[in-house]
């Protein structure tokens, strides 16, 4: 998981993940790199702050880009700000609210 580094995720927050996501979740994101980069370069080309996402909502990591794309689009739409928007991708719970359309 050290190609998380390159977005400025420390090996203790690398340590913290191992130990908040199961056995099957660590072994993805290890295992499908390119994958997961993809969501995390758009979230960085967007300005959005990596590591509180990837701790709090694997679910971004674990689906397509495309669905992270339509999602913040709505959002976007909806013009709520880049806080807002960060405060969403953060929160799991939340980010499986946003409009389904």
């Amino acid at each position: 998981m050290n190609y998380l580094k390159k977005y400025g995720i420390t090996q203790q927050e690398i340590i913290e993940l191992e130990e908040t996501y199961n056995e099957n979740i660590i072994k993805f994101i290890k295992e499908n790199e390119i994958f997961i980069t993809e969501k995390l370069e758009y979230l960085k080309n967007e300005n959005y702050i990596i590591y509180p996402i990837l701790k709090n909502n694997i679910r971004i990591f674990l689906e397509l880009i495309s669905e992270l794309k339509r999602k913040v689009k709505i959002m976007k739409e909806k013009s709520f700000s880049k806080k807002q928007i960060q405060m969403i991708l953060i929160d799991e719970r939340l980010y499986s609210k946003i409009e389904m359309k």
